[in-house]
């Protein structure tokens, strides 16, 4: 199949992708994972000032809230934060360019420990990352539908999934994770599951299941982490 193929099927029929994807090639991988960093990088472009606004504002609310940093102080980080992002966001476009990638080689960690640990297989690490860079192709239609929605409500604070309830504070624990439940977040972990219980020839449901459970242990520490990172902030 071409790349296209391969791409609309990601949507229509994920099985005939991840059948022939399922042995280890690293060009099998590199495609989709090539694709990331092109779209990473395309959306930042996209949101570029939103992003630089946005991260400029959350800056100047922590600083200025902060009982941790001295008053005399704070003038003085925010003059040189701002000497900074006059120059080019060297940093914010590499991000762009290799984030996607590097979720995708722990993703396919997870699915390994998962699949080899806890349900007895004994796949190949180079295997799940075929499946799981192909599984991200769902950031396509993520950026697709996200973008838009953030330029006109200029805001990156973007939700669909159980972030659209807005409970709980901002950055608390309840409120980091209810935004991390997100259908695309969910659909990716779903497509992985269908990829493993190809690759370890086994039943789907309990794939799905397991990394579901795995996904979820990620996001309850992803939010304990952000929650305690805002109140080292505060």
């Amino acid at each position: 199949m071409s790349i296209l193929s391969n791409v609309i099927n990601m949507y229509l029929a994920p099985s005939k992708v991840f059948e022939a994807v399922k042995d280890f090639d690293f060009k099998k991988a590199l495609t989709p994972l090539l694709i990331l960093a092109v779209l990473g990088v395309i959306s930042y472009w996209a949101i570029q000032d939103l992003a630089t606004e946005a991260g400029y504002n959350a800056t100047i609310e922590r600083i200025e809230n902060s009982s941790r940093i001295a008053d005399d102080q704070k003038e003085e980080i925010i003059t040189k934060m701002e000497e900074k992002m006059d120059g080019p966001q060297v940093t914010a476009w590499i991000a762009s360019a290799f984030g996607g990638p590097v979720i995708v080689f722990f993703m396919a960690l997870i699915a390994l420990l998962v699949g080899n640990t806890f349900m007895g297989g004994s796949a190949k690490y180079g295997q799940l990352l075929n499946i799981t860079a192909w599984a991200y192709m769902m950031n396509i239609l993520e950026s697709i539908v996200k973008i838009p929605l953030m330029l006109s409500k200029w805001s990156l604070e973007v939700y669909t999934g159980l972030g659209v309830l807005g409970i709980g504070e901002k950055g608390s624990f309840i409120n980091s994770l209810f935004a991390g439940i997100d259908v695309f977040a969910i659909w990716r972990v779903v497509l992985i599951a269908i990829g493993m219980g190809i690759i370890y020839n086994k039943k789907t449901k309990p794939y799905i299941v397991a990394m579901l459970i795995a996904w979820f242990v990620l996001r309850l520490i992803g939010a304990g982490f952000s929650s305690f990172m805002g109140g080292l902030a505060g």
